[in-house]
């Protein structure tokens, strides 16, 4: 058995089952080697075996940078070639390289990492006693407290204390636009020689975005909260100028408010400005009305998919007999699914999701034959589940509605 570090990026990928584990058998086409064989330098045919475990903290380290799957060209293996019998059906490779160890780092922020970490060490040989923040220009309150190439305590609490305090000083209000900030998203910038914080927004030289609720959205808000349309957009729209930005994403943001007098709680929108979805404040009773303009009485009824009602997929309706969560195992896939693949890109972006809200953002959809559960919509996120090594998922059980 070889030993074997190899940096390249995948072109296949299939989970299979090995002596009864779930793996993942990845084709890889090798860019770059420390120690690869002589014969199998240069080889575009290496198949890499991994656990489902080894796979989820892939993914997360490429999703984190703000990658997708399909342009990680620089992923790092570790393992030992070996000689194994592999299931019929699982991807082919000239060597196969059973992986201890996976990295995704993007070139330019290793040769950073690199740079900061050879500065640190100089200015620590200068200066032993120095807790002074090498870095220069605006500081991330994220970032300064979780550089991995800070291993300074005295450095990390100076840096947390001036985020608190400068935060407090200016009550979390950016300096350049007005938007109230959680100081976990604040920057550091200093004007005329003072230091004072900024938006994520304003950090980056680009406009607020101008907030548009979805048509949806606004009816699902008007009905909950009993306002007719014009009002309940203007409450939506309204929301990310008078409240916090709590998180901020490659594609979504966060708003969050301590109001309790207003029924919303939190605000998702895209960077676009597209705001796709609230969570109101516990106690609101969440329905939806009709489109209206007019302000007049509506015709008020429960938000399907909060419980019992019908749900539409591909044209044809089904009653909902229940909400709750099912072992991935007992959910059965129908050769259907099976036979097509969602695309990458769809994965990756359900998965996105999952990392920065710690949930996926629906529920899959099964649908009762005998004793079983047969998925019946929701294929991507069911796989985006398994790749998360997830146990349960969210799933809404229904019937056909003529049965």
């Amino acid at each position: 058995m070889t030993t074997v570090k190899v940096k390249g990026k995948p072109t296949g990928i299939k989970e299979i089952t090995l002596k009864n584990k779930d793996m993942i058998a990845m084709n890889f086409e090798e860019t770059d080697s420390s120690n690869l064989p002589k014969e199998l330098k240069n080889n575009k045919e290496l198949l890499v075996l991994m656990n489902l475990q080894q796979w989820q903290g892939l993914v997360q380290s490429i999703v984190m940078t703000g990658d997708s799957l399909n342009k990680a060209n620089d992923i790092i293996i570790e393992g030992e070639v070996k000689k194994i019998k592999l299931p019929d059906g699982s991807p082919k490779g000239v060597a196969t390289i059973v992986c201890s160890r996976t990295e995704y780092l993007k070139e330019e922020k290793r040769e950073k990492v690199k740079k900061e970490t050879a500065k640190r060490k100089n200015e620590n040989n200068i200066e032993s006693h120095s807790n002074s923040n090498p870095s220069s220009g605006a500081t991330s309150a994220t970032n300064s407290t979780t550089n991995p190439t800070t291993n300074n305590d005295s450095v990390k609490k100076g840096i947390n204390t001036e985020i608190e305090e400068l935060h407090k000083k200016y009550e979390g209000v950016c300096q350049s636009c007005g938007q109230r900030c959680d100081k976990k998203v604040i920057y550091i910038k200093t004007l005329k020689n003072e230091k004072i914080i900024v938006c994520p927004d304003c950090n980056n030289g680009r406009e607020r975005p101008k907030f548009k609720a979805r048509k949806s959205v606004v009816d699902f808000t008007a009905g909950s909260l009993g306002l007719n349309s014009t009002e309940a957009r203007k409450l939506l729209e309204d929301f990310p100028l008078q409240y916090a930005l709590v998180s901020i994403g490659p594609q979504v943001r966060v708003y969050w408010t301590w109001n309790k007098k207003i029924g919303i709680g939190t605000l998702f929108a895209r960077n676009t400005g597209e705001i796709f979805r609230i969570i109101f404040r516990k106690g609101v009773e969440v329905k939806k009305s009709p489109s209206s303009n007019d302000g007049n009485a509506k015709r008020k009824w429960v938000n399907k998919r909060a419980g019992k009602g019908n749900v539409f997929v591909k044209n044809i309706k089904y009653r909902i007999i229940d909400r709750t969560e099912l072992p991935l195992e007992e959910i059965q896939v129908p050769d259907v699914f099976l036979e097509h693949t969602p695309r990458r890109e769809k994965i990756d972006e359900k998965l996105k999701y999952y990392h920065q809200y710690q949930q996926l953002d629906k529920s899959v959809v099964v649908i009762k034959n005998g004793n079983d559960s047969e998925l019946l919509d929701g294929y991507t996120r069911y796989i985006a589940s398994k790749e998360l090594n997830l146990k349960k998922a969210k799933v809404i059980i229904v019937e056909k509605a003529d049965s």
